[in-house]
């Protein structure tokens, strides 16, 4: 089995690095979007050579509640199929990890080989419906996932616009659900086509990751058969175990992660926020590799550091 990784990171170098190197060891490969512009430039330059390891560069910046992290990774969705073939295709958002090995995960999914993995907490209520079509102007402030002030104002603006007449035209039924997923193949491959979707349906709209992918399941994938997917995405979300509508994933514990045996990833673990938990789990996923392999590593060394070193060669040999 071969795994596409869709990823979203605000990490600092050595945890990207880091969660890079562990997430390909076997094969598998990393689409990875970047915030951090001299960031993305140092991990660039470090996995210039790796096969396996993709910088987004079509969409390179997303964040929580707006459209770009929804859009971004479609987006990846569509690079990944034209690198490769993979059996199923797994986005984590920043500061997600695996919580088992590769050899587990790969065996949970072969249990129902195609089928799709993703949570719909609700299908089109009256409620749902009023706040889905209301047109959001602030999500794309650096400042809207974590200020109060900013939420608050984006739904006071998006209130008055909607009195005014200015709402979102939509026939298809509003969903929600967690914005995780493990999609296979032949899914993915359908969904993309119609990538344009996602931007076109959800401009300004409010946490579109949520929405996005229940709703294209519903209308570009469940044309001539049932809705058979699995209705979990197998992740252990901070601070209480599962995903909150409109809400990040907080820092999780130890203790928390060992009441739920299920889980296959789990967010949010940083060096920062959690480092024991960190320290615990970041390398499980290659448990059950040889040692041979656990050496196939990019370095820790500062890219920074090497193209300095290299330009005082390059004054050395000119004086």
């Amino acid at each position: 089995m071969k795994i596409a990784y869709l990823i979203h990171s605000e990490r600092d170098y050595d945890e990207v690095i880091e969660t890079l190197n562990q997430l390909v060891k076997q094969n598998d490969h990393a689409f990875i979007m970047i915030n951090d512009n001299d960031l993305r430039d140092k991990v660039a330059f470090v996995f210039a050579d790796h096969p396996r390891v993709h910088i987004s560069h079509t969409q390179e910046f997303a964040q929580e509640g707006d459209l770009s992290l929804a859009r971004g990774t479609i987006i990846q969705m569509k690079e990944a199929l034209e690198y490769d073939q993979f059996d199923y295709f797994i986005n984590l958002t920043d500061g997600m990890m695996p919580l088992k090995s590769r050899k587990e995960i790969v065996e949970f999914l072969e249990k129902q080989p195609g089928k799709d993995y993703y949570y719909v907490a609700s299908k089109e209520t009256p409620e749902l419906k009023k706040k889905a079509e209301r047109y959001y102007m602030f999500t794309n402030l650096l400042a809207f996932p974590t200020s109060k002030f900013i939420r608050g104002l984006t739904r006071g603006n998006a209130v008055l616009f909607s009195k005014l007449g200015l709402k979102r035209k939509v026939d298809d039924a509003y969903q929600i659900g967690s914005p995780w997923f493990m999609l296979s193949n032949e899914t993915v491959k359908k969904l993309v086509v119609h990538f344009e979707y996602v931007s076109n349906t959800f401009k300004m709209a409010w946490y579109p990751e949520e929405m996005y992918i229940p709703m294209m399941m519903e209308k570009f994938i469940y044309t001539d058969r049932a809705d058979d997917h699995i209705n979990n995405d197998y992740r252990l979300i901070g601070p209480d175990g599962s995903w909150q509508a409109s809400s990040g994933a907080k820092p999780i514990t130890a203790e928390l992660i060992a009441s739920h045996p299920e889980a296959l990833f789990g967010a949010k673990i940083t060096t920062e926020d959690n480092l024991d938990v960190y320290q615990d789990y970041f390398d499980i996923y290659n448990t059950m590799i040889s040692e041979v392999e656990k050496e196939k590593e990019k370095t820790f060394i500062d890219p920074a550091l090497i193209l300095d070193s290299l330009r005082k060669a390059k004054e050395n040999r000119q004086d």
